[in-house]
């Protein structure tokens, strides 16, 4: 498959996750990303969770194939740089505050009046406006204000946070989809757009057919059928959905319970899903009595849904994962080998340019990426000398 988007210079002027998640995707279609970072310790997301040198896990991750531009943006070579490289992108990704883009020069009003042509893309947290607008936020803090947390309720009514970052990660493939479309309509029209979205909008979006629940329904998290749910096994877990009624009379054989089908609370799913939480109860102390691999055997030759709940070790060594390569392997020098997922209508990662599945160190191929920028080596070194990028000089040797 070719890279559709080879050619194209992005410029990440963004930290964290939901932005340069959209850059990443840009990058693993083929299109050449500078990530631009602060001095220091680099982009915030380098210290998200356990940092080991110059990464995280999802440092890792997110920025695969990209080139890391350390630049003191506060001083003018650096803030020059950052206007320059800007003239010369087609895509810029960014979530500043506004009035950070406007001080250094590089708000979409200054950078399309130079360049026209750019697809340039912005991410808040609560949105351009409005009275929250000028409030910080992260996922967690998105997950709880949006009402994620309290359809993910534990056994008790607690809200729980999804632990992985949900909101971050959909707000990146939303904006990423929105990039993609303005970048197609680039090439119909020859016009640029500044593509907008935030984290409470991608929040609303991932969550639309709840919302509508909560309306049609009366809930958001009502059941879907019973039984239906996670249930522990002799020595795991099992998610069981056997609401239809041709899976509920087989699971009734196989339990020993076929009492339960002309019983008046269990006889039609529509009861069933009345009294789901009775159900369930009723279903947990039959599945508890024998190990995982008998129920998934058992219950897939009967056409019932099922599947072990695995941990991720589970899937590192599972056949279905290995046949579509929905996991790859890439070497990272001081890590080994780390897995690299597929990103879904891709090729495999195991088939990719390796190079292009590598996060860089900070300000790993900056120089590199400026020349393609059309700097000069002059220009680049008085950038080194000014101390308003730091390169990483492995690159020269």
């Amino acid at each position: 498959m070719d890279d559709a988007f080879k050619g194209l210079l992005v410029v990440e002027f963004a930290q964290g996750v939901a932005a340069p998640y959209c850059g990443l995707l840009l990058s693993r279609n083929g299109a050449d990303v500078i990530k631009v970072e602060p001095h220091g310790n680099g982009d915030w997301c380098r210290s998200l969770g356990l940092r080991k040198g110059d990464f995280s896990a999802e440092s890792i991750v997110l920025n695969r194939g990209k080139k890391s531009l350390a630049l003191d943006m506060k001083i003018p070579d650096g803030r020059a740089a950052a206007i320059k490289l800007a003239a010369k992108a087609d895509v810029i990704i960014e979530n500043y505050r506004p009035t950070v883009t406007k001080r250094l020069g590089i708000d979409y009003a200054a950078v399309a009046a130079v360049n026209p042509n750019v697809v340039y893309a912005s991410v808040t947290g609560f949105g351009a406006t409005g009275p929250k607008s000028h409030m910080p936020a992260t996922d967690t803090v998105m997950q709880g204000y949006t009402g994620l947390m309290n359809i993910n309720r534990d056994d008790n009514g607690l809200p729980r946070r999804i632990n992985m970052l949900a909101i971050d990660y959909s707000t990146g493939l939303y904006l990423s989809q929105a990039v993609f479309a303005a970048l197609y309509r680039r090439a119909i029209t020859g016009r640029g757009s500044h593509v907008q979205t935030s984290l409470l909008e991608s929040a609303m979006a991932f969550q639309e057919a709840r919302l509508v629940a909560q309306k049609f329904e009366g809930s958001a998290v009502q059941p879907v059928g019973a039984p239906v749910g996670t249930f522990a096994t002799a020595d795991g877990y099992l998610s069981l959905n056997a609401r239809r009624d041709a899976h509920f009379a087989a699971l009734c054989t196989h339990l020993g319970t076929t009492q339960w089908l002309d019983d008046d609370r269990f006889n039609s799913a529509e009861k069933r899903l009345i009294n789901a939480g009775e159900m369930n109860r009723l279903v947990a102390p039959h599945i508890q009595q024998k190990p995982t691999a008998y129920w998934v055997k058992t219950l897939s030759e009967s056409d019932i849904l099922n599947a072990p709940v695995h941990d991720y070790n589970d899937l590192f060594d599972d056949a279905q994962i290995a046949e579509t390569e929905a996991i790859g392997w890439v070497e990272i020098d001081e890590f080994g080998q780390l897995p690299a997922a597929r990103i879904a209508g891709l090729a495999p990662a195991s088939a990719s340019d390796q190079s292009a599945m590598v996060p860089p160190r900070l300000g790993q191929g900056g120089r590199d990426g400026l020349i393609k920028a059309g700097f000069s080596r002059d220009e680049i070194n008085q950038l080194a000398t000014s101390g308003a990028a730091i390169f990483n000089d492995a690159e020269d040797r």
